[in-house]
């Protein structure tokens, strides 16, 4: 009977649950499959795994493996897909072999090259290869997804199954173009674009050229687009096109495929965004690669670090998770050198959790979330508000005709006040309290959530929802997704009903935080009439007073620098001599002002002793002069009283 290489991929959810409890999720599966099906394993990851299985066809082959893995995960492992490709010791064998085990997260790519090597053989038969060459495919991937390497992969593979005339071996290469209406900026015009294609066929080495048309997305360039596609369309023949969009709602993707099947043969491969369960195989194998292992404890501490490097809107990808595991194995090196040197003990071999904290090191919390909160200053209500919410919560978790309350939550009140350090600790407390999993905090500004494009904004909300599973979101000026206006090039209020619906589909399983000025918070709750009801808590944060603002400034100078008497009642009359006219305004940031002001005084003082030679920092009086004399901050008191220096 005839051997199969199976690549199994399994439902992203489940893999998610087997990295958090560190189990193999086929550690009983080839145990399953009868004696004469002769399974192995060939390679297995947390999101697929690759099995050899006899069978007497490939139908038998899928229902059995399908049979094996319902049985063995007890129901629980979901829906699986299976890819099959012959085991005969071939050389178009030993492609798909690369092709299965290689590529992560991109499966749709490997079911296309699966059908296609199931149909090349029988084309050519046939002389039927041109229907291979005239069809086109549309990529919906987001950047560091991995086209260009999908692209350089489709490339190789069309040559190695020969799709070209053997004359035309040399087809070998591939090339890539990011498109617009001019050239410039790392583009490349349409003139200049449709030039190349031209000399190209003077001397045929390309097999499949990429073609990024996301920037015909703005503003939905359609028509600039169709003129393209026809003046592309003389050059079937000669290339096969692979488009490049980002990953976008069905219908905006179904717009844009539609414009170009009008003119070109397609197929639409679908890449969704990066799943936590794929970064973390792909972080795995790159740990591999550079001669490690990876401990059974990473995964969260990778995950956090992930998801921070998500928060600017800058994020790339597998890039980025490669930069993240090149930073860690450096700080392991050097950590392990430093401590071999003072003669330990280290284990060489295996990247921690403290080597990816490293890369953003912070105090870890060693006291209770309620703890955290008693030592802010002004927080007293806040702290009350918190417990009783709590204790609501905690109450219909034990009560089963009590239907547990959605927990989303709304901070209004001016910058600086809290709000970001409360979330933090309320996501502590929620974790503690057992009502989160996970508790931790994820802080996105409002415009992070919205993306370039029509059909992109709710894909980009919903991804970051689902980072945020079992923890806290916290959204900062939220009110910037709905400012009363009903403009229609507004991503604002997508992100937002996406979010609603987020919110509602997982409200005992994650906390949204929206944060703003209260009367710019007022107008957001009108931008959806389910906004309000979803999230039942407000909690107001006041201005600090100026007293307050002194304590919160001496508390800082206290946690880390010795000071001479006098500093403190200068930085008292500061605080005192702050305008009302400032001091009311939406200019005024509260504690960041405060902060700012510490870390400007603590700089001048720093400053002083490296020019004195002085081998430890103590803050003088002269440090904080110097430091709110500067135009940032003297300019805020009342002018008969300060002049500054």
């Amino acid at each position: 009977m005839p051997s199969f290489y199976a690549r199994v991929t399994l439902n992203y959810s489940y893999a998610q649950k087997m990295i958090e409890e560190q189990k193999s999720p086929f550690s009983d599966f080839v145990k399953g499959f009868p004696a004469e099906a002769g399974c192995v394993s060939v390679n297995e990851r947390f999101t697929f795994g690759i099995f050899r299985v006899v069978a007497s066809d490939s139908d038998s082959c899928r229902g059995m493996i399908k049979e094996v893995w319902d049985r063995t995960s007890e129901g629980d492992g979901g829906d699986i897909s299976v890819l099959l490709t012959p085991d005969d010791g071939s050389s178009t064998a030993e492609l798909m072999r690369v092709i299965y085990n290689v590529y992560y997260g991109v499966e749709p790519y490997q079911a296309l090259v699966t059908e296609l090597t199931a149909a090349i053989p029988l084309l050519k038969e046939r002389g039927a290869l041109g229907a291979v060459r005239k069809r086109n495919y549309l990529f919906a991937i987001d950047g560091g997804c991995g086209f260009t390497r999908l692209l350089s992969s489709f490339g190789d593979y069309l040559h190695k199954m020969q799709v070209y005339e053997s004359t035309e071996e040399e087809r070998t290469k591939y090339i890539e173009y990011k498109l617009s209406k001019e050239s410039g900026n790392g583009f490349t015009g349409v003139d200049d674009f449709i030039g190349a294609l031209r000399e190209g066929t003077e001397k045929p080495d390309l097999s499949i050229i990429g073609v990024d048309i996301s920037s015909f997305l703005e503003g939905q360039k359609f028509d600039e687009l169709r003129n393209v596609l026809r003046r592309m369309e003389r050059y079937q023949n000669d290339y096969i096109f692979a488009f490049r969009i980002p990953f976008l709602e069905k219908k905006a993707m179904d717009d844009v495929a539609s414009v170009i099947a009008d003119v070109l043969y397609l197929k639409v491969i679908q890449i969704p965004p990066l799943h936590d369960a794929v970064m973390y195989d792909f972080a795995w194998d790159c740990i591999r690669d550079l001669g490690y292992s990876c401990d059974s404890t990473l995964a969260e501490t990778l995950f956090a670090r992930i998801r921070k490097e998500k928060q600017d809107g800058r994020f790339y990808g597998f890039k980025t998770v490669e930069k993240i595991i090149n930073e860690a194995v450096l700080i392991k090196a050097n950590r392990d050198a430093a401590e071999e040197y003072a003669g330990r003990t280290v284990d060489r071999k295996t990247i921690m959790p403290a080597d990816v904290e490293a890369l953003n090191p912070k105090e870890k919390a060693k006291k209770t979330g309620y703890d955290e909160l008693a030592e802010l200053i002004g927080m007293e209500k806040i702290t009350q508000k918190v417990r009783e919410i709590v204790a609501q919560v905690r109450y219909s978790m034990k009560q089963e005709k009590v239907d547990r309350p959605c927990i989303h939550m709304r901070f209004v009140g001016s910058p600086g006040t809290g709000k970001t350090t409360v979330a933090r600790i309320i996501g502590q407390i929620f974790r503690e309290e057992g009502i989160l999993r996970k508790g931790a905090f994820m802080e996105y500004s409002a415009r992070s959530l919205c993306a370039e494009y029509v059909g992109q904004t709710a894909v980009r909300t919903a991804a970051i929802c689902r980072d945020a599973y079992g923890s806290v979101l916290f959204i900062d000026e939220a009110y910037a997704l709905y400012d009363g206006s009903r403009s229609s090039n507004d991503y604002g209020r997508e992100a937002l009903t996406t979010l609603i619906s987020e919110m509602e589909n997982h409200r005992d399983d994650m906390l949204v935080i929206m944060a703003g000025y209260t009367d710019d918070m007022e107008t957001l709750m009108q931008g959806n009439a389910g906004l309000r009801s979803r999230m039942p808590f407000m909690i107001e944060f006041p201005n600090y007073t100026r007293t307050q603002l002194y304590e919160i400034f001496m508390l800082m100078v206290r946690k880390n620098f010795d000071y001479e008497p006098g500093l403190e009642e200068e930085v008292r009359k500061f605080f005192d001599s702050i305008s009302q006219e400032y001091y009311d305004s939406h200019e005024f940031a509260n504690a960041r002002f405060v902060r700012n002001l510490y870390e400007r005084t603590w700089s001048k003082g720093a400053t002083r002793a490296a020019l004195e030679g002085l081998p430890r920092l103590k803050l003088l009086k002269q440090d904080f002069i110097a430091a709110s004399g500067e135009k940032e901050f003297g300019e805020k008191l009342q002018k008969e009283t300060r002049i500054g220096f």
